[in-house]
């Protein structure tokens, strides 16, 4: 859901959770933020089509993991390392799956599946800064990449070895999230679109 506007780097250091949640509050502004490596990264409105492929993977993914007794949120959970202050992550993915137990909090710090949709204007970090921090929580699993200007995903799914990285193109290919028990084909998470 993001659009990168810039990364703004307020002062010498980067930005923790807490000043991020700080400035959040002092937000007069409806548009929506996300922390990325201790900067300040602003979101902007998504497109229908973007809105359209969240939804296609969003709902039936929430159906599957409710009768899993997990949770699917789609765009306003943010997600983080740890609990600690000092952490200078907190994006908010288009789509995340979590299995453990309610919180409460703004935040989860334990994801099992996470679904980002790019534009032009986010590939660069969703694909780079963002994914390498997805990869690093230990909890997991799979991170989607979809792209909304064609028909490809790009699933970079755990292994026992590291990570490996899935490329979908065929309208055919299926888009398998095995820790979380849930498949669907390239064309069901682009039904109803002209991409």
């Amino acid at each position: 859901m993001t659009a990168l506007a810039k990364l703004d780097r307020s002062g010498p250091s980067p930005m923790t959770v807490v000043e991020f949640d700080v400035f959040l509050n002092g937000q007069d502004d409806p548009r929506l933020f996300e922390l990325v490596d201790g900067a300040v990264v602003m979101m902007s409105n998504p497109t229908e089509t973007h809105n359209q492929i969240a939804m296609n993977i969003g709902a039936p993914l929430k159906i599957a993991m409710d009768m899993r007794r997990c949770r699917t949120y789609a765009a306003d959970m943010r997600v983080q390392r740890s609990d600690r202050a000092t952490e200078t992550f907190q994006p908010r993915p288009d789509v995340v799956v979590r299995c453990g137990p309610h919180t409460g909090k703004t935040f989860i710090t334990d994801p099992l599946v996470i679904v980002e949709v790019l534009s032009p204007s986010t590939m660069d970090i969703d694909r780079s800064l963002k994914l390498e921090f997805y990869k690093s929580l230990p909890t997991m699993c799979h991170v989607a990449i979809i792209y909304q200007d064609q028909q490809r995903i790009e699933h970079y799914r755990r292994t026992d070895t590291g990570w490996e990285r899935i490329v979908l193109q065929q309208p055919d290919d299926l888009l398998r999230f095995e820790a979380a028990g849930f498949h669907m084909t390239l064309a069901e998470v682009c039904f109803g679109l002209e991409i």
